[in-house]
C-alpha cells in the first residue's frame, strides 16, 4: 500500500521504469553487504573495503537514488542467468566475449552487494512490471538522466511520509521527551526530524547514505 501511490504517480512523471526498480529494491532487505568486525571502516580491513565499494553507488540525494544506481550498474556491468537453461548459458558466454561483463556472483562480491537480495529485487521488478503492463502502464517510460523528475515523483508518491528537521535549540528538549534508547540516540549535529504525520521524533539511520550529510537537509521523504 505504501508504494502503490508511488507507482501510480510514476506514469504522470514518466519515470515508471525507475520507480519499478526502486520499489523492487526496497522489497529486498539488506542489498548492501556490510561485514562486521572490530576494525570498523577506518581499519583498512574488509569493512572499509565494503564502505569504499558502496560509495560508488552513493547519491547525495539519498538512499532511493542510490538503490537505483546499484540496479542500473548491475544491469550494465553484470550478467544474471538462471541455472539449468543451456540457451542462456550460451548467450552468457557470447556476451562475456563481446561486452566483457562480469558474472552475477563476481560482480556482487567485488561490490559487496547481497546477491540473493538483488536477485529477489530483479524477480519482484519483473512481477511488478507485468502487473503494471496489464493495467495499461508504459513500463518502459523513463526519465533517463533527468533526475529532478524522479525526485518530484518520489515526493508526490510518498507525500504522507515527510519529516522536517528540528531547529538545533529544540533538539535537546525533544530528545528528552522521546523514547529513543541510548543506542539509538544520535548526536544533535546529525539532525533530528519530526514526521508530518504523527509528530514522531526520528533520526537518520546510521546505515543511510544521508547519515552525516552536512548540512543536513531541512526536509526528508522516508520509506520506513
Amino acid at each position: 500500500p505504501i508504494y502503490a501511490n508511488l507507482l501510480l504517480q510514476s506514469s504522470k512523471y514518466e519515470c515508471v521504469s525507475e520507480i519499478l526498480t526502486v520499489v523492487a529494491m526496497l522489497s529486498a532487505d539488506n542489498i548492501f553487504y556490510r561485514p562486521g568486525g572490530r576494525g570498523g571502516e577506518d581499519s583498512g580491513g574488509v569493512a572499509s573495503k565494503a564502505a569504499a565499494a558502496h560509495r560508488r553507488f552513493a547519491s547525495y540525494e539519498g538512499d532511493l537514488p542510490s538503490l537505483l544506481n546499484v540496479y542500473n550498474a548491475w544491469k550494465k556491468e553484470a550478467i544474471y542467468t538462471r541455472s539449468g537453461n543451456p540457451r542462456k548459458k550460451q548467450k552468457l558466454r557470447k556476451e562475456k566475449g563481446s561486452f566483457a561483463k562480469m558474472s552475477h556472483g563476481d560482480w556482487c562480491g567485488l561490490n559487496f552487494i547481497n546477491g540473493r537480495a538483488l536477485m529477489r529485487a530483479h524477480d519482484v521488478r519483473s512481477q511488478l512490471s507485468d502487473l503494471c503492463s496489464r493495467h495499461g502502464m508504459d513500463v518502459h517510460s523513463s526519465c533517463s538522466a533527468e533526475m529532478t523528475t524522479f525526485y518530484k515523483c518520489i515526493c508526490a508518491g510518498l507525500f504522507l511520509q515527510v519529516a522536517t528537521r528540528l531547529p538545533t535549540h529544540l533538539q535537546s528538549q525533544d530528545k528528552k521527551k522521546s523514547r529513543l534508547s541510548r543506542a539509538g540516540i544520535i548526536p544533535s549535529s546529525r539532525g533530528h526530524y519530526k514526521t508530518k504525520i504523527g509528530g514522531t521524533i526520528v533520526s537518520v539511520h546510521p546505515t543511510s547514505f544521508m547519515f552525516g550529510r552536512n548540512p543536513a537537509p531541512k526536509c526528508v521523504v522516508y520509506s520506513d
